[in-house]
């Protein structure tokens, strides 16, 4: 986008008679909103003013003194008056400035031998605070995209509280660990921890207590603090169920249940779960990476130990930065951009009614709606694949069906391994492909059993009355896949 020679500075940055709006300062500068770019365009175009060599003081008592940054401006006179119209400041090619593009930080350590230890932690915060230029900040150059980490629970962490507390320890299997971003004024907090205590109860499960998460929010960004949500655990036992699939899909149900109950509160969009699983936890924020580990003490802290963690720094493309928009998300750690999303979730919300399957006892309903347009990408793709994990896919198969390869004409896939390739065709019918992730991260839970293609297939074809006599006829297996969709 070419620019055209503007108005001088001073009336430049007086735009519409406001004076500029300082964001953040320090000894040595001061960052500036800028407003009224005059572009072929005719739009209005909102850019912050880089670095200035100027302390605060002199800015405020020499407003137009050394303005020269992003936009390349000519150094300004320091006794030039506001009502100057004598200069023309030399503006950069808009070309040239969006030319500079970013993509999300995202990575993953894990002990090979499973081994949890505080050191993994410790590697990842730093491979973390590495990401730093891999993300975006705010206008106050302090509030990040977004940060986070997920790792398995730290139960000797939890433990250590709950003994403090006067809880009993935890029982690994049967407890489920919610985290937690609550509405930040305190009674709106309570009524959002009474709803979802009360779902939990009505659901069977037992609520063992609450934790406020220990931070320290000096570190946080001058934007992001003005949104910062109360941050708080909760630990439930679940007592009905044995196996660790069953749990999670109990957690998941309840998670969507409190979901659906808050949607028409006042506080509704301030709830939302980092995580909630007896497997898994996320710790996040609209942090920059470098100051995660500042943020949560409990990163701090020689009990909390971990296997494997999966890291990320967000550069934020299609929506606002937010708090619940950091990731990683509960499954996934995204780097890239859903290209077909609007098309995804017109897909998923068409096939919400037809939802059925035997893992969800007859509860199909209450666990709808599976897509936001109001989220990210990242957080739409993140439910889809939940979404199937908990239906019983493998989370290797899920995003297979997810997300699949470049796979016609694929020379390797063909000669070596077409049974991949009948994979990809045979569920590209029941599932349109979320292009555009450059890489995705994801935990494999415990306990689950390796599937391979043949017996995912044969399973499939069990469940749709197909024989393989009537996969060879495209139309009669095709039409079987819509009437079942």
């Amino acid at each position: 986008m070419a620019v055209n020679p503007v108005a001088n500075v001073p009336q430049l940055l007086y735009a519409n008679g406001q004076p500029p709006k300082i964001l953040t300062g320090s000894k040595d500068g001061v960052f500036v909103d800028f407003v009224g770019l005059n572009c072929k365009s005719s739009k209005r175009i909102r850019r912050r003013i880089g670095y200035a060599a100027a302390n605060r003081r002199s800015f405020i008592n020499n407003r137009w003194n050394a303005i020269n940054a992003v936009l390349d401006l000519e150094r300004v006179a320091s006794n030039i008056s506001q009502q100057s119209a004598s200069i023309v400041p030399k503006v950069a090619d808009l070309d040239d400035i969006l030319s500079e593009r970013g993509a999300c930080g995202v990575g993953f350590i894990a002990n090979l031998d499973n081994k949890a230890s505080h050191g993994i932690v410790k590697d990842a915060l730093v491979a973390l605070g590495c990401m730093e230029h891999r993300g975006g900040c705010g206008a106050d150059n302090d509030s990040g995209d977004g940060s986070g980490l997920m790792t398995s629970i730290p139960w000797d962490l939890f433990n250590d509280w709950a003994e403090k507390e006067g809880i009993a320890v935890f029982d690994k299997l049967h407890t489920g660990v919610g985290m937690i971003f609550l509405p930040k004024d305190c009674n709106q907090m309570n009524e959002a921890k009474k709803v979802i205590s009360n779902i939990f109860n009505n659901e069977g499960l037992e609520v063992l207590g609450w934790r406020s998460v220990p931070v320290d929010s000096s570190v946080v960004g001058y934007y992001a603090k003005e949104t910062m949500p109360n941050i708080q655990q909760v630990f439930v036992r679940i007592v009905k169920e044995e196996n660790v699939d069953d749990i999670e899909r109990e957690l998941y149900i309840c998670r969507k249940l409190i979901e659906r109950a808050v949607n028409s509160e006042i506080w509704g969009n301030e709830l939302y779960f980092c995580s909630l699983s007896n497997q898994t936890i996320v710790y996040k924020g609209m942090l920059r990476s470098e100051v995660l580990g500042r943020f949560y003490y409990d990163l701090q802290s020689e009990l909390y130990t971990s296997p494997l963690a999966i890291y990320h720094r967000r550069y934020s493309t299609n929506t606002s930065p937010r708090w619940p928009l950091a990731q990683p998300m509960r499954f996934l750690g995204h780097n890239g951009e859903i290209n077909t999303i609007q098309g995804n979730l017109n897909w998923m919300q068409s096939r919400e009614a037809s939802l059925k399957s035997t893992v969800w006892r007859d509860r199909e309903d209450e666990i709808r709606p599976f897509g936001n347009p109001k989220a990210s990408d990242s957080a739409n793709l993140d439910s889809a694949a939940e979404l199937l994990i908990r239906s019983g896919r493998a989370p290797e198969e899920a995003l297979m069906i997810l997300v699949p390869e470049a796979y016609q004409n694929h020379p390797t896939l063909t000669i070596k391994y077409p049974e991949v390739l009948d994979f990809y065709n045979y569920y590209k019918g029941q599932m349109e492909a979320w292009d555009g992730p450059a890489l995705l991260l994801f935990r494999r839970g415990r306990g689950r059993p390796k599937k391979y293609w043949g017996e995912v297939i044969r399973r499939d074809m069990e469940q749709l009355q197909l024989t393989e006599d009537m996969t060879l006829d495209r139309k009669i297996w095709k039409t079987r896949i819509t009437a079942e969709d």
